[in-house]
């Protein structure tokens, strides 16, 4: 395809059917991947594990020419090497003889078809024959299970059949094969021979459908081989020019970039009667797609907030209906009184959580993008009912107009040593009865995007009230301020009290009365963690006399299931917060388990403490002190920000015996802080560390891991998380460009980067440089913009 770029690619390349331009399945969704091999192994392999349902299936061309057989990597005279990459599209080179040249389409037609084209040009002046077969394998339960020839109808000839793989009986149609074509129908193989004259070309094609009968295979497969190619491959050609094509001047960092678009394309599925608009899941692979009744796949089970935000900005241009339908998607699910399930999805999924405080600064953020008015008119009114849904009494319970989190898993990171109750080396706080600094900034970041929209659509009484609201964040946040800690910090929710943790019973025994008589001054609450014993939760009760914080006598009682319990540990906040400790006692527990009580920390410093940058403070010295404490190496690592401050007991760069690591979520909205804190050098250095660990990840591992270590180039979590591609929305942002169409661009900004960026889309080239900015449209229209004002570059020509 002439406009797509030319890449020297040996990585392995994934095939899924782009919900743009093809129908897909959240059901059945089978995703395939391109494989090139090296000396002995097969030179082009295309497999896939049928979403899980298969160990490894593959199909490998076969060439045979003079008597020689050339599939390995090293028989070709010139290995295959991808040439060209488009969601769900991927084109081959090679030269299989000195004179014959190969070039292979590989294209996902939908979610049940995938089709290969194979062109060979004969460059010598005499005619060439040669024999292709298509060989297949399936591999399951350890076994190699068998592929045999099936017979199409006395004079329809064959096809290859693989078998009954999981409810699917997948089938491969080569164009051109007969029934002559290969006499034994155990072959593993179909094929055709071709002759090709003198300098000229031939074309052949074979597709391959999985379905649950094997006559819809069939029926599959012999549609897209009576279908005409090109208009499909017209059509991919023109949905590739709206994604993004970077130029730094690294081709590795260029590549990454290139596979991080495609992946966030590939990301979308076409609605289904569970949402109205398409959404993206984070594992689309050829291990995951199958869904027969479960739906426990972490990453098909809904559009993650933390994970929306990034996707839905980072596609805003290349597709507006697509990241819009995030927004809508979220609306669709919300109740009348302006509650919105945290992770809705295309299986119908809900999480029971409310959803992350984001949606209006993400929907403002779109709005950048795609200047689409409508859509903001249209969302304003619920969005403003989620944000005063968080306001309520029911999540305020002191009433002091800062809400608390109702569940880790709101806060999309659930191994802060704070509240971490799942880890062993948590402290294990009850996150409902604590005040926190990042839900502060999340609610203040949404009044004020509220406050924009009012304000654009002239929603003079909303506005003003969205003032007050931002008015009583503001003082809020700042009650979190700690003058002796310089930076904000957790807090008590009904003592507003900051405290650090004081021992009061270490590893007693669970049957004893235990009267410690201590006084906790100032009061506070007592985290209980009961171990030992097997995974079975204990039918216990505990109990604690005391006095509260105003030196009243006070009990409390908690049953086992008042309790969070993880691999026979059990860990219990108290509701009371107590200015003395005079007994606790458990009922039901025996001598094999063991005691720890002490009092809760909400000194610990982690990244969710400087999040308030990226709400924007309006005190100058402490956004001084924040970004002290952010650019120390506490956080700031060799991979970016990490999570935890590295002076934490519990700091671990790899986030496996504490906390830590990189994700690229948090390294968006930290780079966003920096932005609009005027640190636009320190942003283009946060994103160059992570992106050249993702560089050397994606080299040595053939893709993007979920997070990355804060030290060190390793990839951690789920191999191929859509979490770990390339923060695309701020790399956007740090270059300073936003191509509305193909007649209007944005610019602006300081240009940090060490060396120039030439980025195409829409047809439009912008190039960016410490000299310079250059626009060029596809009319020929070009424009030199001088300064770092925003400016808004119009086609004179259009």
């Amino acid at each position: 395809m002439s406009n797509l770029r030319r890449w020297q690619i040996e990585s392995p390349v994934k095939l899924a059917a782009d919900a743009r331009v093809s129908q897909t399945d959240y059901s059945d969704d089978q995703v395939w991947e391109l494989v090139l091999g090296k000396g002995e192994s097969p030179a082009l392999q295309l497999q896939t594990r049928y979403g899980g349902r298969a160990g490894l299936a593959s199909l490998v061309p076969m060439w045979t020419h003079d008597g020689r057989s050339i599939y390995q990597a090293q028989t070709f005279q010139k290995p295959p090497v991808v040439t060209a990459i488009a969601p769900g599209y991927t084109e081959v080179e090679a030269t299989l003889t000195p004179h014959l040249t190969l070039k292979a389409m590989y294209w996902a037609m939908d979610s049940h078809a995938t089709g290969t084209q194979f062109t060979l040009a004969n460059t010598h002046t005499a005619a060439i024959e040669i024999r292709l077969d298509v060989v297949g394998f399936v591999g399951n339960s350890g076994k190699e299970q068998k592929v045999r020839l099936i017979s199409m109808g006395e004079n329809s000839g064959k096809a290859l059949s693989l078998g009954a793989i999981g409810n699917l009986q997948p089938i491969v149609l080569l164009e051109g094969s007969t029934k002559e074509a290969d006499a034994s129908t155990a072959s593993a193989k179909i094929g055709r021979t071709l002759t090709i004259e003198g300098g000229k070309t031939a074309t052949v094609r074979f597709v391959h459908a999985g379905r649950p009968d094997i006559n819809e295979s069939l029926a599959l497969a012999q549609k897209w081989l009576q279908t005409d190619w090109n208009q499909y491959f017209a059509q991919i050609q023109g949905v590739a020019a709206t994604i993004p094509d970077i130029e730094t001047g690294d081709d590795a960092l260029d590549k990454i970039l290139a596979f991080s678009y495609q992946e966030l394309v590939s990301a979308f599925l076409k609605p289904t009667t569970n949402l109205p608009n398409g959404s993206f899941v984070a594992t689309r692979s050829s291990g995951h797609g199958f869904h027969d009744g479960n739906t426990a796949d972490r990453g098909w089970n809904g559009q993650s907030p933390t994970l929306a935000y990034p996707v839905a900005l980072g596609i805003a241009s290349i597709n507006p209906v697509m990241a819009q339908g995030v927004i809508r998607n979220y609306l669709a699910v919300q109740r009348p009184d302006g509650w919105i399930d945290g992770k809705p999805g295309l299986g119908g999924q809900k999480q029971g959580v409310l959803c992350l405080p984001i949606l209006a600064r993400l929907a403002w953020g779109i709005f950048q993008y795609t200047e689409d008015a409508p859509f903001l008119r249209e969302t304003f009114p619920k969005l403003q009912r989620f944000f005063e849904r968080w306001l309520q009494s029911d999540l305020d319970q002191d009433g002091d107009g800062l809400p608390e989190w109702q569940s880790e898993n709101q806060t999309g990171y659930v191994f802060t040593p704070t509240f971490s109750t799942w880890q062993a080396w948590g402290q294990g706080a009850d996150i409902r009865l604590i005040e926190a600094p990042d839900l502060a900034a999340y609610l203040l970041s949404e009044a004020r995007s509220l406050k924009e929209i009012a304000y654009f659509l002239r929603e003079t009484d909303a506005e003003q009230k969205l003032s007050a609201q931002i008015e009583r964040l503001q003082n809020t946040l700042d009650n979190l301020w700690n003058d002796k800690l310089r930076r904000y910090t957790y807090r008590d929710r009904d003592s507003h009290q900051t405290t650090t943790s004081k021992i009061i019973i270490h590893d007693a025994k669970g049957m004893d009365e235990l009267l410690p008589a201590e006084p906790i001054l100032p009061p506070n609450r007592l985290i209980v963690r009961v171990e030992g014993g097997v995974n079975l939760v204990p039918r216990m009760t505990l109990k604690l006399d005391g006095l509260d914080a105003n030196r009243q006598a006070v009990s409390e009682t908690a049953t086992s299931e008042q309790f969070i319990w993880a691999t026979g540990r059990g860990v219990y906040t108290s509701q009371q917060v107590f200015s003395q400790i005079d007994r606790v006692q458990f009922e039901g527990l025996s001598r094999v388990y063991r005691i720890d009580v002490h009092t809760v920390d909400t000194t610990r410093l982690d990244l969710h403490s400087l999040l308030p940058l990226w709400a924007g403070i309006a005190q100058p010295a402490r956004v001084k002190m924040l970004l002290d404490i952010l650019t120390s190496d506490r956080f700031w690592r060799q991979s970016g920000v990490t999570m935890n401050a590295a002076s934490d007991p519990n700091f671990d760069p790899s986030n496996a015996e504490g906390s830590g690591g990189v994700w690229p979520y948090w390294v968006t909205l930290i780079g966003e802080a920096l932005i609009e804190a005027g640190e636009m050098e320190r942003a283009a250095d946060l994103l160059q560390r992570l992106l050249t660990t993702q560089t050397a990840v994606f080299l040595r591992q053939g893709g993007f891991s979920e997070f990355y270590h804060s030290d060190e180039a390793i990839g951690l979590g789920e191999r191929g998380h859509l979490a770990g591609i390339a923060p695309l929305y701020l790399f956007m942002r740090v270059m300073g460009v936003r191509v509305i169409s193909s007649t209007k661009v944005w610019v602006g900004g300081r240009f940090a980067w060490e060396e120039p960026v030439t980025i195409r889309q829409h047809g439009v080239t912008v190039r960016r440089s410490h000299q310079n900015t250059q626009v060029e449209f596809p009319s020929g229209y070009t424009k030199d913009v001088m300064g770092e004002d925003w400016q808004e570059i119009i086609d004179q020509n259009a």
